[in-house]
């Protein structure tokens, strides 16, 4: 009878231990989908960045070419009716630095950023070990 007892009270304790366990599987299952998504989405953007990037290089090369063009016009001119071909040349650096700079702000608004829903992983994190802490 003492042996049964013995055996019945190690099965509960076993028991109880299982779902102890079973239930900390799930917490950290569930913490490691949301990082696994967090991670994802950082990717995500990541590559959105740098699409954005590439084609905003893009626009300031066209830009610079652009200017570029310019210059050389008002150079051929300036040979042309015998003034200094140099002189602008300060000019033109400034135009394209301005044109860069302003680009540069005006592309910034337009850049991706993270979605403005979903909480970082920090945020995520402070709330949940709050309540998961044990």
């Amino acid at each position: 009878m003492i042996l049964a007892c013995i055996v019945f009270i190690g099965l509960l304790a076993l028991i109880v231990a299982a779902l102890r366990l079973n239930s900390a599987v799930e917490r950290a299952s569930q913490r490691f989908r949301v990082l696994v998504g967090g991670y994802g989405e950082a990717g995500a953007l990541l590559d959105a960045r740098q699409r954005f990037r590439r084609r905003q290089q893009s626009v300031e090369k066209a830009v610079d070419t652009g200017t570029a063009g310019v210059q050389s016009a008002h150079r051929t001119l300036s040979g042309l009716w015998g003034g200094d071909r140099e002189r602008g040349t300060n000019i033109y650096a400034g135009v394209r630095a301005f044109n860069r700079n302003i680009g540069r702000t005006v592309s910034g608004l337009f850049a991706p950023g993270p979605k403005k829903h979903s909480e970082s992983l920090e945020e995520w994190r402070r709330a949940n070990d709050a309540k998961h802490d044990d």
